[in-house]
């Protein structure tokens, strides 16, 4: 997340700051869509493995509950990175960050190929997957929620309660997954509106000079829209969780009390003891 931002804002802001306002080399352009485009997948596929992690821990299913381990979830990382260095090739043989222009009708199919890889794999099926994954960590917890309750005595004094608060707990977490996947989904469809829109305008011939300046200004912010997602995540939680709210409040004063604590330990002076101390004959 950290190497997405960074990377997709600081090279932003790095065009926007060039003096000269000629565009950018081909190659500077063709490693930049490249790293962007590459860095953005391995982002939202990690977030899909997160979200089938979050489904496997609660599963019942031992085959399932298999994969929510330390060695696997390395092991996924490591392919997730792999696949998608492999995967975005084609932008560092073709120049494909300019599809709004008139003079690409040499590689349109790769244009189209670029469009629809970007729009399948980068948005709808990473979102699909996250839904799908964040009703079926919901219907786990609700099962374990019953199974625990027929396991418990039915005169136990606080049962009741407990099952209050598990209650409460499975719907915060459906709450924060929810909301999680809807956020998710509304900062890529900019984005892939924007693709799919330039794999239909190929087509078009004889742009005017407005429709094409509308055009790139569009895919510009709906370039920027990706990275709410990630700014956002601290508050979508803060706001929809009061368990989340509760342990920042408990992280909040324990730094402030251990930076107290640090504040006020004084060094007491060392006792003098070079009075007391007999002559020594030399």
């Amino acid at each position: 997340m950290l190497i997405n931002l960074s990377f997709g804002i600081g090279t932003t802001l790095y065009l926007l700051k060039l003096r000269n306002p000629s565009p950018p080399s081909v190659t500077f352009s063709k490693v930049h869509t490249y790293i962007i485009q590459s860095i953005s997948m391995m982002y939202r596929w990690c977030l899909v493995a997160a979200s089938f992690d979050r489904y496997a821990i609660t599963s019942t299913d031992l085959c399932l509950r298999s994969f929510a381990r330390m060695n696997i979830a390395r092991r996924t990382i490591a392919v997730i990175v792999v696949v998608w260095i492999v995967f975005p090739m084609h932008n560092l043989i073709y120049n494909t960050t300019n599809m709004n222009s008139n003079n690409f009708t040499y590689n349109t199919a790769l244009l189209y190929y670029h469009s629809s890889f970007t729009v399948v794999a980068g948005c709808i099926l990473p979102a699909s997957i996250m839904i799908i994954c964040a009703f079926l960590t919901y219907h786990n917890l609700v099962l374990k929620r019953k199974r625990r309750q027929n396991m418990v005595t039915p005169h136990a004094g606080n049962n009741s309660d407990v099952k209050l608060l598990e209650r409460k707990r499975d719907r915060q977490v459906l709450l924060i997954l929810i909301v999680q996947v809807v956020v998710f989904v509304i900062t890529i469809i900019p984005l892939t509106v924007s693709h799919f829109y330039n794999a239909v305008a190929l087509n078009i011939r004889n742009k005017s000079i407005e429709r094409i300046t509308i055009e790139r200004f569009a895919a510009y912010w709906a370039s920027l829209s990706v990275y709410l997602f990630p700014t956002l995540s601290f508050y979508l939680y803060t706001m929809t969780s009061s368990i989340f709210r509760n342990e920042l409040k408990k992280l909040v004063r324990l730094i402030l009390r251990c930076g107290c604590i640090r504040r006020n330990v004084r060094i007491a002076p060392a006792a003098n003891h070079t009075q007391n101390r007999a002559a020594t004959k030399h």
